[in-house]
């Protein structure tokens, strides 16, 4: 369950990292502050499926302590969580002029290296690959406007030999980052 564990925060943190990804071939113009998102995750394997239920109910079912003890190592990443039905993730996550500017892909738990290729207009091709949980995933997003972004990744774990697919939506919410604190910069390679 551990895995499991640590492949969904790999994903709840990919969504927040899709935007600072993008900027890195080009100036990004996004808003700093509080950022909600909302990823979708599915998959059309029924293993992975099944898996994913699963690990919802096991979600569903943590007792008081476990279900804090996910939040916090949650927040140490700069992430606030709600778990959604059907494979959603509801997360909220501080984002600085500094990590805007700095353009690196902003998830914990591990190294990871990412390539930036623009595309048309504001869209943008994202690949990148992961040590810790092993995994790599691409895909693409589209910057509507300072305060908004969608996207569409697809992830694939090497530990657990799986591919899901994640839409996310991001929307800033404020310049005030209220109890959020930002997302810690990469570990150095």
């Amino acid at each position: 369950m551990k895995r499991t564990l640590t492949m969904f925060a790999l994903l709840a943190c990919a969504g927040a990292a899709l935007p600072s990804a993008a900027g890195a071939a080009q100036t990004l113009n996004m808003k700093p502050g509080l950022w909600e998102l909302n990823n979708r995750v599915s998959s059309s394997d029924p293993q992975i499926q099944s898996a994913m239920s699963e690990m919802q109910k096991h979600l569903a079912n943590m007792s008081p302590e476990q279900r804090q003890s996910l939040q916090q190592m949650m927040n140490r990443n700069g992430v606030q969580l709600q778990l959604g039905e059907g494979g959603n993730i509801h997360s909220s996550v501080c984002m600085t002029r500094e990590m805007i500017d700095r353009k690196t892909f902003p998830v914990q738990g591990g190294e990871c290296s990412q390539n930036v290729t623009p595309l048309a207009g504001n869209r943008f091709k994202v690949a990148f690959s992961c040590t810790k949980p092993r995994a790599r995933g691409e895909g693409e997003i589209s910057m509507e406007s300072d305060t908004s972004y969608r996207g569409r990744v697809q992830i694939t774990s090497e530990e657990r030999s799986g591919t899901v697919d994640m839409d996310v939506t991001g929307r800033w919410v404020g310049a005030d980052c209220g109890g959020v604190k930002p997302m810690g910069a990469p570990k150095a390679k």
